[in-house]
């Protein structure tokens, strides 16, 4: 009977796939015609009442898997499609970690596993990504091309500021997005963790607690008795239980991504937020675009596309290949200038000609021609200081994002960046979460490219990437929070290890740099003749950076290909961590 079932569903997906790739391929071209056509066939299927069999329990399909008769010939199919014998974590906060391995462990995927870890950081580390906020996810499948998500939030349909920097948030839309698209395991067994650990409660480290510590003065204290017991911070080493962020978990687990954006979720939200309205909420879509792609080293760069920040970090790295960096110390004098002024010109063409694609022409073919950047190496000075030019708004917004990698098994890899922007966002919680302010990084100016308008995204530093190797195989999936810092982050990270053959480990805990305008900000290890020669080149040189958080904390692994390995390296910036199991 659960063979009959089973092979029933099977067929009913053929069907409705059948019926959709007809319809596919007789729809409308333009834009406006698309959104009505995928409206209308989006109505229909709901209409016919379709849906899988409810027995999609991730434990009841290992059952049937391990009961179902396979010969021997399909279980050696199977066993090839194993491409490597571990497969990996890379996150911020070691629960969230443990989190992901447990879903491989179970047979999960890359995907299933970054959902799943995605939901436990916004319970383990409620400052920096959750249901409140968005992000953008690269997926670096095992056959096929890239493919990039964009859940980031969105300005309200009025193309108005609201006064809290509010967007519309884009997270639970783009989890269950990525998840209809790729996963393999039931969503609401991947939610579980999280609404568990904000039932159970996570243990509060110093981390978490200093976060805490600085964001209090502009946050509703009176409405967090759990994090502000007696009006202070919860201390560390105490326990943090969040019922109310767990009971918002539950009904995303019961109802979907519908409660968020026409349910009692949304309701919750227009009513807390000003200029923020239902319609706003029930607007809301994922972006799959067009990732970065480029070249480094003779590798294959990919990395998020527009407006997050892969093309600025691809063109930083194809402006310092043609200055040849390959050459220089990437400690040194030169080195260090060279990585700085790639970045100005990067950041430079970053202002002018990166925004939101869905609104604004953005040619990153153009933007990514190895010809344009070896132009724009070549107008780079051997001594002379050129300063990065003015940006948008304030320069600490965006202080906080998180970083995810996993590596699953068959050699699917995802890298995915999620943040609520400042710590904690705006500081207005909602059934437990916190609401980012991600529309501070709108530019104020009302002609540039990333200007506010009616749904439009604004730009952010986040930088997912995926480094190739030469057979075109995913071999470094890396990212980090930091701000406006992350493009040089990871691309120091890159350079160390990709051109200069430094272990993953060296190259991460490698003393980093940021041309901020004239300042040039080192950090210590730098060493003092770099400061003083770079001083003398006109640089603004400080080494006083305000935390160690200050220059992120990268999450990354790589894929040894050969060995059939993986490997990781912890960032003591922060708190993050990596497992690897399988093995």
């Amino acid at each position: 009977m659960m063979t009959d079932r089973w092979l029933n569903y099977v067929l009913s997906v053929v069907v409705v796939l059948g019926m959709v790739g007809v319809a596919i391929y007789n729809q409308p071209r333009d834009r406006q015609e698309r959104a009505e056509f995928l409206d209308q066939e989006l109505t229909e299927l709901e209409a016919d009442d379709w849906e899988p069999p409810s027995d999609r329990d991730p434990v009841q399909l290992q059952r049937r898997a391990e009961a179902a008769p396979v010969d021997d010939d399909e279980e050696e199919v199977v066993e090839e499609t194993e491409l490597l014998d571990e497969y990996g974590v890379s996150a911020s906060h070691p629960v969230a970690v443990d989190v992901g391995m447990q879903v491989l462990d179970a047979g999960g995927n890359a995907v299933d596993a970054a959902v799943a870890v995605a939901y436990a950081l916004g319970v383990a580390e409620p400052f920096g990504s959750g249901v409140g906020g968005g992000g953008s996810l690269l997926l670096h499948p095992t056959e096929g091309e890239p493919r990039y998500y964009d859940y980031r939030e969105t300005a309200p349909l009025s193309g108005e500021l609201p006064a809290s920097d509010i967007g519309v948030p884009g997270f639970v839309a783009g989890m269950e997005h990525i998840h209809e698209q790729h996963g393999s395991l039931a969503l609401d067994s991947l939610i579980e963790y999280a609404a568990r650990l904000a039932e159970d409660g996570v243990e509060v480290d110093d981390y978490l607690a200093a976060r805490l510590q600085g964001a209090a003065y502009r946050m509703p204290i009176h409405l967090l008795p759990r994090w502000f017991p007696n009006g202070t911070p919860i201390a560390a080493g105490e326990t943090l239980h969040q019922p109310e962020y767990a009971e918002a978990l539950r009904m995303i687990q019961e109802q979907g991504a519908e409660v968020m954006y026409t349910g009692e979720l949304a309701e919750q939200i227009a009513d807390t937020v000003g200029g923020l309205e239902l319609e706003d909420l029930a607007a809301y879509e994922v972006l799959e675009t067009e990732p970065a792609v480029g070249s480094f080293a003779g590798r294959r760069i990919v990395s998020g596309g527009a407006p997050v920040s892969g093309p600025p970090v691809i063109q930083l790295l194809q402006i310092a290949d043609a200055g040849g960096i390959a050459d220089l110390d990437p400690y040194g004098v030169d080195g260090i200038h060279l990585m700085a002024q790639a970045w100005r010109a990067a950041n430079d063409q970053r202002s002018a000609f990166v925004g939101d694609p869905s609104m604004e022409d953005v040619d990153l073919d153009a933007l990514l021609d190895p010809a344009y950047t070896q132009a724009l190496a070549d107008a780079i000075p051997d001594d002379g200081f050129v300063p990065v030019g003015e940006d948008e708004g304030a320069i600490s917004f965006e202080t906080d994002t998180t970083h995810v990698v996993v590596v699953d098994r068959d050699g699917n890899v995802v890298s995915m960046t999620n943040t609520l922007s400042n710590f904690f966002g705006s500081g207005l919680p909602v059934s437990g979460f916190f609401l980012n302010d991600q529309l501070k990084n709108f530019d104020p100016e009302p002609d540039s490219i990333n200007a506010i308008a009616p749904g439009k995204r604004p730009r952010s530093f986040v930088t997912p990437t995926v480094v190739l190797d030469d057979q075109d195989r995913p071999e470094l999936a890396i990212g980090s929070p930091g701000g406006r810092r992350i493009p040089n982050i990871v691309a120091q990270v890159i350079v160390r290890w990709a051109a200069h053959g430094q272990p993953l480990e060296e190259a991460i805990m490698g003393p980093r740099f940021h041309l901020e305008r004239s300042r040039l900000e080192l950090e210590e290890s730098v060493g003092g003749d770099a400061s003083s020669q770079l001083a003398a080149r006109g640089y603004e040189v400080t080494t006083q950076v305000p935390t160690t958080e200050y220059f992120g904390g990268v999450q990354a692994l790589r894929i040894d290909w050969d060995q059939r390995t993986i490997e990781g390296a912890d960032d003591t910036r922060r708190t993050g961590t990596w497992a690897s199991g399988g093995g």
